[in-house]
């Protein structure tokens, strides 16, 4: 008799491979058929007559490709009558060209556009790759086919060479302009073209007060805003929905609750969401983040979810504030570093990414920056107070009758003024200027309602500056009460914090601004240097008589940078991680030093000294790159020491304040 456990064995049935089109793989699409009607629809084949639809829709092929997959890859055709021509019905795709220097994006094409392959190809192109950007959807012919309708349709002629001026243009314009040609590269390799809008942060003038990502956690309860995870120099691209033109998001969900509104055009996800993950992970930008709803206080941000809704997360995105009339990660912004530009538009906003090489934050305005106006002001007046009271002060002892305290005594409002006696801290005219200089400061508070009721009171760009000007303008005020007479201990205490409270906000805020642009021009020049590295190891390998003796030696040097232990810059103390970095860089460059009768021996005669010059300018770069970030992370803190001193200001300040208004009592 068989055991329990024989017979169990015997039943377990191996179940059968699940069903393609159901839970299994995915039943693949039939292909399209191409028809008369279909190209009639499209705008370029539309002023072809009807005989020529009808027989050029049986020599075309219907394309539907994936994000990542490519429309073409390879060599380009031996002659142009064999050479694809594709034309783009739906989505974006980017045009790649190698050489003999690499591989770079030379264009992109979006709907509407024609691909011909003499348009990109040169004397040293020896490949070119056609990749989807997004879903797209084209159509493919031959060179000939094409031909024989510019032949036959001169309506056809006249919009097939406009559609091919537009790509032309494009390329001349954007990708082949000295200034513009790696931006443009850079946002079609961050995919960029097809995004409904784009929120853009420019570092060199972000003070990191996360004051946009705050805003918008309070506003919608959940984070929208992600980290800045694209960059090009100091111009970064939050982590935030596109609003795409091609979403993969919508069509992920089985449940219908994210969809895209008919009167404003936003993707939207609602309250009702199950929380499934398919919209989330359909997103190739990763701007759809799953939340808790036990973490959520559901009646006050998501009023519309119903008792019956199920799931335990929901998924959230940005929406533009689509029920508010600004946005909250942008008006929060008391600097105007955070900003939204139209998708369509973004190659003409090139010079944003170019900010780095921009000696004055002014030379490039944002779209939101405050008004030139206000911008002009704050300076003009604070020079103009403290040139009325050096005047004052200098003309005392020189001009008396020329001063305002001779102004004040004629119109009885102050004693007269004694040529002899200079002013004092404790005379009237010393008061004034003492209570004119500690309003100041305690004007700067404003700033925090300001922010806080933004837009209503104005935009907290200009209750930033009035924060910033406010507070210089109170230190020359105290600078001029005090008369340099610093024998008072509290009078001392208090123009002392607040001069550090006024240096750090101020000398602060300018370092932190000025750091991050030399460190990003070191990144840019360590790039430009790592090309050229890439280029010099190509020849020192073809100058080998085995490649693989020049191709151990560029791994040799490559891996000098990696030999000493890395330096936790962010844990050390500040003398601490000097001392620590300077050891690492003397032992780098005599380590590089060291391989000097390796490379002079494997060499290509000639090279072993250009090789030797170029990776010891790398060195260098890297060292400047590490002591960039030290000095950094130090300027980062600034804002602790601006807070601290503030408060202890405010402090001494009221207690000066106290003991003056008690001895003049006295």
């Amino acid at each position: 008799m068989a055991s329990p456990a024989t017979t169990k064995a015997k039943k377990k049935v191996r179940k059968a491979p699940p069903k393609k089109g159901k839970k299994g793989r995915k039943k693949k699409a039939e292909p399209v058929v191409v028809t008369a009607d279909m190209l009639a629809a499209i705008p370029l084949f539309a002023p072809l007559e009807r005989p020529l639809l009808e027989r050029l829709a049986t020599r075309v092929e219907h394309l539907d490709l994936e994000r990542t997959e490519h429309l073409f890859d390879g060599a380009p055709a031996g002659g142009d009558d064999d050479s694809p021509v594709f034309v783009l019905t739906f989505g974006d795709v980017s045009v790649h060209r190698t050489t003999a220097d690499g591989e770079r994006v030379v264009n992109y094409l979006r709907p509407g556009d024609a691909y011909v392959q003499k348009l990109f190809v040169d004397g040293s192109t020896q490949k070119l790759r056609l990749t989807a950007m997004c879903p797209i959807r084209a159509l493919r012919l031959k060179y000939r086919d094409v031909n024989y309708l510019l032949r036959k349709s001169p309506t056809f002629r006249d919009a097939f060479s406009a559609t091919i001026r537009q790509v032309t243009e494009r390329q001349a314009t954007r990708f082949d302009d000295t200034f513009q040609g790696e931006i443009a590269e850079f946002i079609v390799k961050e995919r960029l073209t097809f995004a409904g809008r784009v929120k853009i942060k420019r570092m060199d003038i972000c003070i990191e007060c996360d004051g946009c990502y705050d805003a918008c956690r309070t506003r919608h309860g959940t984070d929208r805003l992600g980290a800045s995870e694209v960059k090009y120099g100091l111009t970064e691209i939050p982590q935030n929905c596109h609003n795409c033109l091609v979403p993969e998001c919508i069509d992920k969900c089985k449940f219908g609750q994210i969809s895209r509104d008919e009167a404003t055009g936003e993707i939207v996800i609602a309250d009702n969401c199950t929380g499934c993950t398919m919209c989330s992970r359909g997103c190739s930008f990763d701007a759809i983040r799953m939340h808790s709803l036990a973490d959520l206080d559901l009646p006050r941000y998501f009023p519309d979810r119903g008792p019956d809704a199920k799931g335990k997360n929901i998924a959230q995105k940005c929406d533009n504030c689509a029920k508010y009339r600004d946005q909250a990660c942008i008006t929060a912004c008391p600097t105007g570093a955070m900003f939204q530009i139209d998708g369509k538009s973004i190659f003409d906003y090139w010079e944003q990414f170019t900010v780095h090489h921009t000696p004055g934050v002014g030379e490039v305005d944002t779209s939101v920056a405050a008004r030139q106006g206000s911008k002009r002001f704050w300076p003009l007046f604070t020079l103009a107070n403290f040139v009325l009271l050096f005047w004052e002060c200098l003309g005392r002892a020189w001009w008396p009758e020329l001063t305002f305290g001779a102004f004040f005594a004629r119109m009885g409002w102050v004693a007269a003024v004694d040529p002899a006696d200079l002013m004092k801290p404790g005379d009237a005219f010393g008061h004034a200027l003492g209570y004119i200089g500690g309003s100041c400061m305690i004007a700067t508070q404003l700033y925090r309602l300001g922010k806080r009721y933004a837009p209503r009171l104005g935009s907290v760009q200009a209750w930033m500056e009035s924060h910033i000007w406010l507070g210089v303008l109170g230190l020359v005020y105290a600078f001029f009460h005090t008369t340099q007479n610093f024998r008072e201990p509290i009078a001392v205490a208090t123009f002392v914090t607040m001069l550090v409270a006024i240096l750090t906000g101020v000398v602060g805020r300018y370092l932190l601004y000025l750091v991050p642009r030399s460190q990003a021009g070191q990144q840019l020049a360590l790039e430009e240097i790592e090309q050229k590295v890439q280029t010099l190891n190509r020849q020192i390998e073809e100058g080998f008589v085995d490649r693989r003796h020049g191709y151990t030696m560029m791994v040799k040097i490559d891996g000098l940078a990696d030999a000493d232990e890395e330096v936790d810059l962010a844990s050390q103390r500040l003398l601490t991680g000097i001392v620590r970095l300077l050891g690492a860089d003397r032992r780098q460059r005599k380590a590089i030093e060291g391989l000097r009768g390796e490379v002079e021996g494997q060499a290509e005669e000639g090279k072993a000294a250009a090789v030797m010059k170029l990776f010891k300018e790398r060195a260098r770069l890297e060292r400047s790159l590490r002591r960039y970030a030290l000095l950094a992370t130090i300027l980062r803190r600034y804002r602790v020491v601006h807070v601290t001193s503030s408060n202890v200001m405010f402090g001494a300040l009221i207690v000066h304040i106290g003991h003056s208004l008690m001895y003049s009592v006295g």
